[in-house]
């Protein structure tokens, strides 16, 4: 079970038996009025107790989710170093190379030289190394693109002491960016980015910081801010949202950046580079 929820179940417990020792004491103050008293005001304060109660609720809730939520943030802001090796049998030959992101960060990755002068820049999905691009790569190779897949920051090989929901790594795309600039065997204006999940975002990201990427594609991207995320409407939504919205503040105070801007915003000034969105799941 994730520690994070554990903590919150206890937090919430936590409030809810504060909440009932505050109505406890609040019933014993009435109880002792003269009967006439009682009866004129029982109503009054049964209705007083009620609101205490729902808005006591409310924010019970609140809190919990917003610690959880941000509990949570911090787990998946751990590194996730490991050891990448070329897997055996590999049916294309890959150069192990290290190239510096941003921050001075140490990139860990493979490049193959392309055929036709183009290259893709291939970013894996959230607690994945290069190796889950193998697949794409391979499809590329065989259609004679190159290809610099690399290990994002805080995983595999490359270094990092946190990730960071792909707000901090488009800086090392920038990396990526300079280092395919100095080879000779890749033409200018013909470096594109794919990814997927959270590489599909940070690819998304990519393209709109970079005019020198020349095309995008992105499998199931994730979102950037709260204001990626479409909820249903209602009474949850209500809840949620503001709740997200508090854990997007307190991870930019933790990482000490700006909160980046959702990408429902800046996905538009990619134009007239073309983009290719891959999604899934019900219509």
């Amino acid at each position: 079970m994730n520690s994070a929820f554990v903590k919150g179940i206890g937090l919430m417990l936590v409030l809810i038996t504060g909440m009932l020792v505050i109505v406890w004491v609040t019933r014993r103050k009435v109880r002792g009025d003269c009967p006439v008293e009682k009866k004129k005001r029982g109503w009054f304060y049964f209705l007083k107790l009620v609101a205490f109660t729902a808005l006591s609720l409310i924010i019970v809730v609140f809190s919990t989710t917003v610690f959880v939520s941000y509990m949570s943030a911090l787990e998946d802001m751990r590194p996730g170093p490991s050891q990448v090796d070329i897997p055996p049998n590999l049916p294309f030959t890959v150069e192990e190379v290290t190239f510096p992101g941003g921050d001075g960060l140490r990139m860990a990755g493979w490049y193959v030289p392309p055929q036709n002068g183009a290259t893709v820049i291939l970013l894996h999905g959230y607690g994945k190394t290069r190796t889950a691009m193998l697949w794409h790569a391979e499809v590329l190779v065989q259609a004679g693109y190159g290809v610099l897949m690399y290990d994002e920051r805080a995983s595999g090989e490359s270094e990092g002491d946190h990730r960071s929901y792909g707000w901090e790594d488009p800086a090392d795309v920038s990396g990526a960016l300079d280092y395919l600039d100095g080879l000779p065997r890749t033409e200018p204006n013909k470096i594109g980015i794919a990814g997927c999940s959270l590489g599909g975002q940070i690819a998304l990201q990519g393209a709109v910081k970079y005019p020198q990427i020349a095309a995008v594609w992105a499998d199931g991207p994730s979102g950037v801010t709260t204001s990626d995320m479409k909820l249903p409407p209602g009474w949850f939504s209500l809840l949620v949202t503001p709740t997200n919205h508090v854990v997007d503040w307190l991870t930019a105070l933790k990482l000490g950046i700006k909160i980046p801007p959702a990408l429902i915003d800046t996905i538009g000034t990619i134009e007239p580079r073309p983009v290719m969105l891959v999604a899934g799941g019900r219509p």
